[in-house]
């Protein structure tokens, strides 16, 4: 008998030559060229065509006559979409079967398939795919799997030894798993390891070097993670330092609005924002120049205003749509140094609208288009100012034309009112929402990455507070999808990870945390695939959501969802992403288009969230038409969803105009719903409520106003009689008209 290998487990003798002996034998040597052949149909080898059914059909020869290896085989591909729909049922009984058998021979070979269905059977327990989650019995799994020196099982042990998963955290027991794992070349492992040294924990001391030489080991094995933590030169400095040019904008945009209900800190949002631009991030340019032209003052930095049009206009090359709309207007009003340039200004604008930037030109703007209207106009602002005591002499800082003329227009507008003391307070709510819309418009051009903070905020251990209600069990399965898919992606099944984060995407997109910087390499996975794979799609459509993440074109999103529907044009998912890009890109009635035949394939019941986004689309141009598909909404949709109560805020605008008695009661709904919100999902933006409330005051407001003196009539009134000054009207037409009526009683008054 050969050599027993050293390390194996001890061997009883007695045994050798038993009829069990003899049972493993014959086992072994009647299914070895089934399960060989098996694998030939499964992988494309030796000469024989890729055929999935064929392969089963070897394997279930070989696992209903006791092969360990095979029964495994069944799992995995009952458990991937590999070859059809998932069936983890199916998967979770040959698992089963396989570990039911012991992890090595009585010659003491390893038992080929046992440990890695342990291995399997503990991801199953781990996420919840396909059984009740139990963590004490993945954490068994994975132990027996490690026993039976499988390397994925010792990486996952290590795991559960780190995160405390079913056994107390122990990260000298983690540092041994991973070891024993990454010296058989897993990368996974090699990339933990990697982790734990470059990080330093309790009774770990922190060693650059060990991690280096890890994440090397990690990356010649193509771990995308190491190769960015290289690349990145991510170890040997502090963590703000090593962040990327976005998380230095987000990290500045934090400081300027202050930090846990801290004070605004500008100078730190300074020194983070420059560091962003010089990495060349739009966005970063754009609030650089926004800080030095608002909240810099000129005894600071005297050359405030040359750096700040520099940053913008930098921004604004750069393509940033808000840049480039606040240069056109700079041009426009002759602002900040620039000389009033109406062509360049109009070039700029259609720059920013052609990058979605949503713009309706004003009276006031378009007074501005000629140069000699334009000069008119500052000369009775100029009067009006003077008549007012408001000259710059009075201001620490210069007011520009722009702010002068909305000063102005605003105090015209007062007139409307009846009572002055309300048009003071309406001119206020102007200004209120004015600001307020500045500072939402950033978020609304386009969608938020995944979540990219610390830890997995949306991990199955949080999510599990959720569970047994509608909208938790949803997340819960979109998220057992996305943690497959993770797995697939480690293993480079790339089909299977496809198959999975379409699902995980499908249900809920939000709880798929992938990290950031995987989305460009894994972009260029999945177009390698789709070349060799040209009808597959879903992985266009997983491509697509990428390229959206990465802030690519959207006529590149657009390109794929196009070719997604050609090929599955019963897919709802397919035209609900593709209205979502449509809608993102400002084309609304395009992307209505994409909702309504979402719409048609779902249903009310199932399809609530299309009539969700229909009626968001439909608010955008008209808002009373998004009434009925909210209605839609309330009525299927789970009370915890969480879209509730933005639905019920944007019903409470559309009612404004309606009834107002209405408008309050949803708005009043909209607040209660937000107090309900689940606690693991972002509160409904504070601009975007006080927006709500900024508008439903404005309307109310409204009723203030004077109306025209013409019968029937029913229009605003700025323009008065100017022999009597008592009556009003909407127009120069309309005073015309009731002229001939009014004068009998004016000459008498």
């Amino acid at each position: 008998m050969a050599k027993l290998k050293e390390g194996w487990l001890p061997v009883d003798r007695s045994l050798v030559g038993s009829a069990e002996w003899e049972k493993e034998k014959y086992v072994m040597e009647a299914t070895m060229s089934i399960v060989f052949e098996a694998h030939c149909y499964k992988d494309g080898l030796r000469g024989k065509q890729q055929d999935y059914a064929k392969a089963m059909e070897r394997f279930h020869k070989a696992a209903d006559m006791g092969n360990p290896e095979a029964q495994y085989n069944l799992g995995v591909l009952y458990g991937s979409a590999i070859n059809g729909p998932v069936e983890s049922a199916k998967a979770v009984y040959y698992f089963n079967m396989a570990t039911s058998q012991p992890l090595f021979y009585i010659s003491s070979v390893p038992r080929l398939g046992v440990p890695q269905a342990h291995n399997a059977l503990g991801s199953y327990y781990d996420t919840g795919f396909g059984v009740k989650r139990d963590l004490d019995k993945a954490f068994q799994h994975y132990k027996l799997s490690a026993e039976g020196d499988e390397p994925f099982g010792m990486s996952n042990l290590g795991v559960a030894y780190v995160e405390g998963r079913g056994t107390p955290v122990n990260i000298p027991k983690a540092i041994e798993m991973y070891t024993k794992a990454a010296e058989k070349n897993h990368p996974v492992a090699q990339y933990n390891l990697g982790s734990i040294y470059a990080a330093g924990y309790p009774g770990i001391e922190k060693n650059i070097r060990l991690a280096r030489n890890w994440y090397s080991k990690a990356a010649a094995n193509n771990h995308w993670l190491a190769l960015v933590a290289l690349e990145k030169s991510f170890l040997g400095s502090s963590p703000a330092e090593s962040d990327t040019a976005e998380a230095m904008c987000m990290l500045g945009t934090a400081y300027e609005k202050g930090i846990d209900g801290q004070n605004p800190d500008v100078e730190q949002a300074l020194h983070w924002f420059q560091k962003a631009a010089k990495q060349k991030l739009p966005m970063a340019q754009f609030r650089l120049g926004l800080l030095y032209l608002n909240k810099i003052p000129t005894f600071v930095e005297p050359k405030r205003i040359s750096k700040g049009v520099k940053y913008i206009r930098d921004a604004a090359q750069l393509n940033n749509p808000q840049a480039q709309l606040m240069l056109s207007e700079f041009y426009q009003f002759g602002d900040y140094g620039n000389k009033r340039d109406i062509a360049k200004a109009n070039s700029w604008l259609s720059k920013a609208k052609e990058n979605g930037v949503d713009i309706t030109r004003t009276i006031l703007d378009r007074e501005c288009e000629s140069d000699i209207e334009f000069e008119k106009l500052l000369r009775r602002v100029q009067k009006w100012e003077l008549s007012e005591g408001l000259t710059d002499s009075n201001a620490s800082e210069p007011v520009t034309n722009q702010e002068r003329i909305r000063r102005y227009s605003s105090s015209k507008f007062g007139k409307r009112f009846n009572d002055p003391e309300r048009g003071k307070e309406y001119i206020e709510e102007v200004n209120t929402f004015i600001k307020l819309v500045e500072e939402i418009q950033p978020s609304l051009l386009h969608p938020v990455a995944p979540y990219q903070g610390i830890g997995d905020r949306y991990s199955l251990d949080k999510l599990a507070a959720y569970a047994n209600t509608r909208v938790g069990d949803i997340m819960i399965a979109a998220k057992q999808h996305y943690l497959r898919g993770d797995v697939f992606l480690s293993d480079g099944k790339i089909r299977g990870f496809v198959y999975e984060l379409f699902h995980a995407f499908k249900l809920c997109d939000i709880v798929c945390s992938v990290p950031m910087q995987l989305f460009e390499p894994v972009s260029h996975i999945l177009q390698d695939y789709i070349l060799e794979n040209p009808h597959d799609a879903e992985a266009k459509f997983v491509l697509a959501v990428f390229s959206v993440f990465l802030k690519q074109p959207w006529s590149t999103a657009l390109s794929l969802m196009d070719e997604c529907v050609k090929l599955h044009p019963q897919e709802s998912a397919f035209y609900l992403y593709r209205g979502n890009v449509k809608a993102f890109s400002r084309r609304y009635q395009d992307a209505i288009s994409d909702f309504d035949v979402a719409v048609q394939i779902l249903g009310p019941k199932n399809g609530y969230f299309a009539y969700y986004l229909r009626g968001a689309a439909k608010m955008k141009f008209m808002p009373p038409m998004a009434l009925l598909d909210y209605h839609v909404y309330l009525e299927h949709a789970p009370l915890e969803d969480r879209k509730m109560s933005e639905v019920l805020f944007d019903m409470a605008l559309c009612y404004r105009t309606l009834d107002m008695e209405k408008a309050t009661e949803f708005y009043n709904r909209g607040l209660e719903a937000e107090a309900k919100r689940f606690p693991i999902f972002d509160p409904v933006d504070f601009s975007t409520i006080a927006m709500t409330e900024s508008m439903l005051k404005m309307a109310s407001f409204s009723r203030h106003m004077r109306k025209c003196s013409i019968s029937m009539c029913e229009q605003i009134a700025d323009k008065a009689c100017s022999v009597c000054k008592k009556v009003w009207y909407c127009s120069k037409e309309h005073q015309k008209a009731h002229w001939k009526q009014h004068k009998l009683v004016c000459a008498k008054k």
